[in-house]
């Protein structure tokens, strides 16, 4: 096939009729040109954008005049030099080259593009080459329809090995930030050389920041005011600010060294370069303050530094005993930018008045909880069990501090009291404290106290014929009638006097309630001082483990008493208190719930308020010990815990039912969405739903333990629930009918138990809801009746010459409001929580919730400063 002139048909021109090719190779063509133009330009862009850096940064005009003028020339000169070097042999892309672009990007082998333009070399009347000619077009206008225009690649990278592109980068972003407000004007400087320029100096302004103390918990103070601005206000501002507070200022332009001015006392400004002066100071007092630069004053205001006034502390009560011996102390401290430590100091008196004189220099010092970090009003108990110290029984004085962040301390009037000590009923280990104590009363009688003790130690049949006894007795007898015993020596001796006097008395029980007592405090220190989860977490895991000891030990010792016929003392019945183990549990989960929620101060007061109720528990469970002769109450008592856990069970009932009824609800949506028309019917099930959410609501805020959604309760199941809990609550009924009335509550809640069931067994949980709320709340109600009940018998039981140890009026009695634990009645019948406000299980969730957005934002470093270091700040308190 040759290329000689031939007649050609009309359907092989250059362009292909219909081939958008046209407008492809143009945008080849513009993107070869960019790949060329980009690099020539590129010198002469890159010496723009130093000049604009220079220029927003306003370094131009500090160099004068000639220095000036002689940049721009440079500049000029140089950018004209770049740009008519490199765009000379700038050179044009053809046409062809474009073509071959659109080939390479779109993947095209054997050049097609060039084949469209080719015409029939050979006969074009052959009907065997002209068809063979048009099947080859047709296949090369095929592959034309899948072009494609890449991205230019100027390659700029393979000359600016170093990167130097992006430092000028970043050097122009700062220089537009720092420059931009005034950025007309500085480049207008720039470009126009004067001899007035260097020497021109730029216009103050006044930057200020007032810092309160951390400890005040207090918001930085931004002041920042103009010289124009501040010299138009007629009135400075007023400034209240606690003292301690730093200012700090910044002056930048003017002429001359800044100086703060307060209450005509001056002191300078440090200088940081030419233009920049810095400050910062700590404000202790004044009332006056401005800052003046060459006899103009920049800006002034009026200030009030408020002084950081000392705390004050008081007993909100006397100091008392508890009934386990241990000394209470209850305070109310308040300080007006927060708390630090609330401490107390025992020291002995020589007799129980008030204007009672100390005994030596030695002193008991106490740490009392608090109940926040650092709160501004405080009022909270202590208890420490202080039986085990050689001052028991003795009168002592004590005096409360408070001590706020920088040192201050307020104390409390001091008040004298017999120092609790514990009553020991065995009268070997009467005998052997009563000797113990002399070593403290009487120290110089140490050989006559020996003597006793061999006394006591001779006699093995008193105490059972314990070796453990009588080697401690012999050890501290050898220890007292050696002549070179010291005050170190007394102290150990009158500690094994201590155990001993435990062992025979209640054996195991004392240590175990001695750990309760310990993890308790350290539990409330680190509370106090916002340890980390970590180790709240496990202190509470050891107060677990420790309660578990103390009522396995208490359990134990009431059955020994029981076996050897030892009756407890007598206690008034109306002070009677009682715990289960569930009780507890139910506290401490609530406690570690609050715990991983942020609410630490409600886990304190209900640690503190757990503290309490154990310091009652021994009583309470000698006294359930006591009473087993009274048949009718212990099964009003046992009848009150049935119906509780039923109340528990039917609440539990309600809030799968409306899970249940939300699940059948989602699914009649999913049905209708799917192409079902909803109808009157879904209208009805969605009003139906609304009132069902609204009856249903208590029932969400149990804390009742629901099925998973992939463990969902049937409606059958359900109705079976239902009718299990409906025989019993008439079995229920039936025992307390044989031992006497019935609350009418409970007829009214086993009606409309059993219209729940048959609800339920139709598969309409939705009729089930009202039913199933009626029932709870006639439990809650007729639990309530049956708490008041059994109250008013407690106090009708009461009998003259049963009080216990202490009088009345030492110790305030119960009243007939409160549950057999002592403590307020709930309208279930449950044990209440006193001041506890115990959140919601929605509530928990929610703090949740806000705590982890809390600490997502303050790991965001795109947000501002100020902004993480508020959150941060509010962490902290939590």
């Amino acid at each position: 096939m040759d290329r000689a002139p031939v007649e050609t048909p009309p359907t092989t021109p250059t362009t292909t009729p219909g081939w958008t090719g046209g407008v492809k190779q143009r945008l080849a063509w513009l993107s070869l040109f960019w790949e060329a133009l980009w690099p020539a330009l590129w010198p002469s862009t890159a010496i723009i954008s130093l000049f604009l850096v220079l220029a927003l940064l306003d370094v131009l005009p500090q160099l004068g005049f000639f220095g000036h003028l002689a940049v721009l020339v440079a500049f000029l000169s140089v950018l004209a030099l770049a740009s008519w070097r490199n765009l000379r042999r700038l050179a044009l892309p053809q046409p062809a080259a474009a073509l071959r672009r659109l080939e390479t990007d779109s993947g095209l082998a054997h050049r097609p593009l060039s084949g469209l333009s080719d015409s029939l070399g050979t006969n074009p009347k052959d009907p065997m080459a002209a068809a063979l000619w048009q099947a080859h077009q047709t296949r090369l206008r095929a592959l034309v329809r899948s072009l494609r225009v890449g991205l230019p690649s100027p390659g700029l990278a393979r000359r600016d090995t170093l990167g130097l592109r992006a430092a000028l980068g970043l050097a122009l972003v700062i220089a537009l930030a720092i420059g931009w407000p005034e950025a007309g004007d500085r480049l207008g400087r720039s470009v126009t050389p004067s001899f007035a320029a260097a020497t021109q100096p730029l216009a103050p302004r006044l930057d200020a920041w007032v810092n309160p103390p951390s400890y005040t918990g207090m918001a930085p103070l931004y002041l920042r005011r103009d010289t124009q601005t501040a010299i138009q206000e007629a009135v400075p501002e007023a400034l209240s600010i606690p003292t301690g507070s730093k200012l700090l200022a910044q002056v930048h332009g003017g002429e001359g060294q800044p100086v703060l001015v307060i209450d005509g006392q001056r002191q300078s400004f440090g200088t940081i370069d030419p233009v920049n002066h810095r400050l910062e100071i700590e404000l202790t007092g004044g009332s006056a303050l401005s800052v003046e630069q060459n006899g103009a004053v920049l800006h002034s205001w009026q200030i009030s530094v408020l002084p950081d006034r000392a705390p004050e502390i008081a007993f909100a009560t006397d100091p008392t005993e508890s009934e386990r011996q241990a000394l209470r102390l209850e305070y109310q401290a308040s300080d007006d930018y927060g708390l630090e430590t609330v401490t107390a100091a025992i020291r002995r008196v020589d007799g129980p008045t008030a204007d009672a004189a100390f005994i030596g220099e030695d002193s008991i010092d106490l740490t009392l909880p608090m109940p926040a970090l650092a709160p501004r009003q405080a009022r909270a108990t202590g208890y420490n069990d202080l039986t085990a110290h050689p001052w028991a029984g003795t009168p002592v004085a004590i005096t409360l501090t408070a001590t706020d962040a920088i040192g201050q301390t307020g104390h409390s009037e001091r008040r004298v009291m017999l120092l609790p000590e514990r009553v020991f009923t065995h009268p070997v280990a009467r005998a052997i404290i009563e000797q113990r104590k002399r070593l403290t009363t009487e120290p110089e009688n140490r050989k006559d106290v020996g003597t006793q003790l061999a006394e006591i130690a001779s006699q093995p049949q008193t105490y059972n014929n314990d070796s453990v006894v009588f080697l401690s007795l012999k050890a501290a007898l050898t220890r007292l009638i050696n002549p070179r015993n010291s005050d170190e020596i007394i102290a150990g001796v009158q500690e094994l006097l201590w155990d001993t006097a435990l062992h025979l008395e209640d054996g195991g029980v004392s240590l175990a309630e001695r750990d309760l007592r310990d993890i308790q405090r350290r539990l409330q220190e680190a509370l106090a001082r916002d340890a980390s989860d970590a180790e709240l977490q496990r202190l509470m895991d050891e107060l677990e483990r420790a309660m578990d000891r103390f009522l396995e030990a208490m359990m134990e010792q009431m059955e020994q008493m029981a076996e050897q016929g030892i009756q407890p003392e007598q206690f008034d019945p109306s002070q009677m208190q009682q715990i289960d183990r569930q009780d507890i549990q139910r506290m401490m989960d609530q406690m570690r719930e609050m715990m991983r929620s942020g609410s630490r101060e409600k886990a304190q007061q209900m640690l503190s308020q757990m503290q309490q109720m154990m310091e009652n528990l021994r009583a309470g469970m000698q006294q359930q010990q006591q009473q087993q002769g009274n048949q009718q109450m212990q099964q009003q008592m046992q009848a009150l815990q049935e119906l509780q856990d039923l109340t528990r069970r039917q609440q539990q009932l309600l809030d799968q039912t409306f899970r249940m009824q939300q699940q059948m609800e989602g699914e009649a949506n999913q049905q209708s969405q799917q192409g079902q028309q909803p109808g009157q019917q879904g209208q009805r099930g969605d009003r139906q739903g609304q009132q069902n959410q609204q009856q249903g609501q208590q029932g969400r805020s149990g804390d009742a333990q629901g099925q998973s959604p992939g463990n969902q309760m049937t409606p059958q199941q359900g109705a079976a629930l239902q009718e299990a809990l409906r025989r019993a609550l008439g079995d229920l009924m039936r025992r307390m009918g044989e031992a006497g009335e019935i609350p009418r509550q409970l007829g009214q809640a086993e009606r409309a138990m059993r219209d729940s069931s048959q609800a339920l067994q139709g598969n309409e949980p939705g009729e089930a809801i009202p039913s199933e709320t009626e029932a709870l709340d006639q439990l809650r109600s007729g639990a309530q009746q049956m708490a008041e009940q059994l109250a008013q018998q407690m106090m009708a039981a009461r009998q003259p010459g049963q009080q216990g140890r202490d009088q009345p009026g030492q110790r305030g009695q119960q009243r007939s409001d409160r549950d057999p634990f002592g403590r307020p009645l709930n309208n279930d019948g449950n044990f209440a929580t006193g001041d506890v406000q115990v959140p919601e299980e929605a509530d928990l969730q929610r703090a949740r919730e806000i705590f982890d957005e809390l600490r997502r934002r303050s790991g965001d470093t795109s947000r501002p400063g100020f902004e993480r270091d508020y959150i941060d700040r509010l962490l902290r308190r939590f």
